[in-house]
């Protein structure tokens, strides 16, 4: 799929943006009428943060955020506007220094004030920076009340207990594990290990998530866990397992997680799991789906077995990987004077293995960087590449840099735009597949494929010096062929891409724990690409 930016004219936005703002005034009055009543918008800490860790005896903070996800329920159309955040930190007078003040935020003594921008969905305001003052005790310092006030909602109020000092959660170490062809599309089970090296507890138990790629879980679901599915063929479980992890402890869980996938392919993946406070949720964490079995609860282990900074578990397929490329035909089809284009095929790869399960996020990139198809052109077709000032968001093929090869990048926004300058019957051209030759290929003979034309007919003459082209059925619409004429018309029937996450916005791909984070975006960047199958 192409993703396009479709352009307002100036007029059409102007008049989109009064339109938008005589109903923003509209929908901000009833609003504000209705903030007191039941019904009515209200301001929500959601989810509620309740500890804040400090660095013990004036340590480095920079990295540790001090942030509200600040949500609006019962909101109409519009936004919850004049929104003030007040945090009164006068509990940890001279315990704590306030090193940085947050956007237009001001103190008064040890209160805080910040505005916050338009609520649509959420916000996440940070106010500060806080450090602890050195030769302090360890453990709790006081506590941090936050009030949110808004005209257009109802208030909402929230304590932090901060401490001095913080927890340091660390892993069990697990060998990587070579999957035996008579086990095929199982996955290893994962029994995760975790313990605190810091010299502050953990308070009321910790919220382990469990991730594994390229599956999903099976087997026992845990009452206390849930279950979610995300882009990229990653599966998250999130346990809540309540209980004090005090310092210097390990301990294991008392049941396993399993994965699978289809047996049909070999896989190269991994476990990743993590775990925060129970009362800190990772900020916009999503619980998914309650299991209905067992609650899972942990068994205490030697502290020593819990070392590593992060929980990871490596699979792979045993055996020998090969990758069988054979590049897909292609017919371009149209009439005489006409500018066509089409996606570059994907090659097939005919197994029994997939190149992708073999690449870790900066590998694929790499290895896509290095991957393309170069194109013979039937005689009466001539390439018609990137124009002068021509801007297109996708690719389209062009010659190399010694003028004789016409190469494609592989990806799904590849494309090649060719003219059909007149009808040679039989002409035929070629698709080649080209790969990096530390990659095995069994079969070269299947590297090529024919690249054919089916000429309908001839475009009428435009009044220009050249023919005026007419799209084809398969082809996006396309402009005169001269050197100055911009790129081919937008498909509107496309979807762009959609989403946002920025201070402020509406509502967008949930976010996980750090491990998480870095799982599905290794999975998004493989989606377009890893089960090219046939």
């Amino acid at each position: 799929m192409r993703f396009r930016r479709t352009l307002i004219s100036a007029a059409a936005a102007g008049l989109l943006a009064t339109a938008a703002a005589a109903g923003t005034g509209t929908a901000t009055a009833a609003a504000a009428s209705s903030a007191g009543s039941a019904d009515g918008p209200r301001l929500v800490v959601d989810p509620p943060q309740e500890y804040y860790f400090l660095a013990e005896d004036g340590g480095d903070n920079s990295a540790n955020r001090y942030m509200t996800r600040l949500t609006v329920e019962n909101r109409g159309a519009a936004a919850v506007e004049n929104v003030q955040a007040v945090y009164d930190l006068s509990s940890l007078k001279d315990k704590v220094t306030i090193d940085r003040l947050g956007w237009k935020c001001t103190r008064t003594d040890w209160v805080v004030t910040c505005p916050v921008s338009p609520i649509y969905d959420w916000a996440n305001p940070e106010p500060f920076a806080l450090r602890s003052v050195k030769g302090l005790p360890l453990g709790e310092l006081g506590q941090v009340h936050e009030r949110f006030t808004s005209p257009d909602a109802a208030p909402a109020e929230h304590t932090r207990r901060v401490f001095n000092g913080r927890p340091e959660p660390r892993y069990g170490t697990h060998a990587p594990y070579s999957i035996p062809d008579s086990e095929r599309g199982s996955f290893p089970k994962l029994t995760p290990v975790v313990g605190n090296a810091g010299r502050v507890a953990v308070p009321d138990g910790i919220l382990l998530t469990v991730q594994v790629t390229d599956g999903a879980f099976t087997g026992e679901r845990y009452s206390n866990c849930s279950y979610r599915s995300y882009v990229g063929s990653v599966t998250v479980a999130s346990c809540r397992i309540k209980g004090e992890l005090a310092p210097g402890t390990a301990y294991t869980t008392d049941g396993a997680f399993q994965g699978a996938t289809d047996p049909c392919c070999r896989v190269k993946g991994a476990y990743y799991y993590d775990f925060s406070p129970l009362g800190n949720p990772p900020i916009g964490w999503d619980e998914g789906t309650p299991g209905t079995g067992r609650v899972l609860g942990l068994k205490p282990v030697d502290a020593n077995t819990a070392r590593q900074t992060r929980g990871v578990m490596d699979f792979i397929s045993a055996g020998d990987w090969q990758t069988d490329f054979a590049q897909t035909p292609l017919t371009l089809t149209g009439k005489v004077g006409q500018i066509v284009e089409e996606r570059v095929p994907w090659p097939r790869n005919l197994g029994p293995d997939d190149p992708a399960e073999l690449m870790d996020d900066g590998d694929w990139q790499r290895f896509l960087s290095r991957l393309r198809v170069t194109v013979t052109l039937p005689e009466g077709v001539s390439l018609y590449p990137l124009q002068p000032n021509e801007q297109r968001e996708e690719d389209l093929c062009d010659y190399t840099q010694d003028r004789r090869t016409i190469s494609c990048r592989l990806h799904d926004w590849s494309y090649l735009r060719v003219r059909f300058d007149k009808k040679v019957e039989g002409a035929q051209g070629s698709l080649t597949v080209v790969y990096p030759n530390d990659l095995t290929d069994p079969n070269p003979s299947n590297n090529t494929a024919p690249l054919s034309v089916d000429i309908t007919g001839t475009t009428p003459p435009s009044t220009g010096t050249t023919p005026s082209p007419t799209p084809s059925t398969s082809a996006t619409p396309t402009p005169t062929a001269t050197a100055t004429t911009p790129a081919p018309a937008p498909t509107t029937s496309e979807t762009p891409p959609t989403g946002s996450m920025a201070a402020t916005g509406t509502s967008a791909t949930p976010l996980l724990t750090t491990a998480a984070v870095s799982a599905i975006a290794l999975g998004a960047t493989l989606l377009t690409a890893r089960r090219r199958r046939t």
